[in-house]
């Protein structure tokens, strides 16, 4: 994954894809006053909608439905308190009807790792809901999140 190093360090590397600063909310947390542990999925798909809102992208459920296949997550270090943090988001594989993204939820100095994961989404025709490639336009807005050296797969 990106940015490997221990739960804490000096600086997260976060020069692939992108980063979202996401605020943490009294609603957020357990009766420790800890963000609650489903919390961290929700922040990534925030953070994921917030990108593809950003460069423009609409969602149209008739023509493709983006569907998860696989979440895994590890979590290090607990986000306490309402607050502020990063969510890491990049593409670390693409393939022809799928996509692999890493992310991570650092503290906004990026000096503490609280979780990093991996999520898998699957593009399905609108229609059939079954794997469609994915189009060439969601390729093109899609490029500020692409590891280095990660292509897309040709059509």
């Amino acid at each position: 994954m990106a940015g490997t190093a221990d739960a804490t360090t000096s600086t997260i590397d976060t020069s692939t894809g992108v980063v979202v600063r996401k605020r943490i909310y009294l609603d957020d947390l357990d009766g420790y006053g800890m963000l609650y542990h489903a919390r961290y999925a929700v922040l990534f798909d925030n953070a994921v909608i917030d990108f593809w809102s950003g460069v423009g992208w609409e969602l149209d459920p008739s023509e493709q439905v983006f569907v998860i296949r696989e979440l895994t997550m590890t979590y290090h270090q607990p986000v306490v308190g309402i607050c502020e943090v990063d969510v890491h988001v990049w593409v670390e594989r693409a393939g022809r009807t799928s996509v692999t993204y890493g992310f991570e939820v650092l503290s906004t100095d990026h000096g503490v790792r609280h979780a990093e994961g991996r999520r898998v989404v699957v593009n399905l025709d609108g229609q059939t809901l079954r794997p469609a490639p994915i189009g060439e336009d969601v390729w093109e807005l899609a490029r500020p999140l692409l590891a280095p050296g990660l292509e897309r797969p040709a059509a």
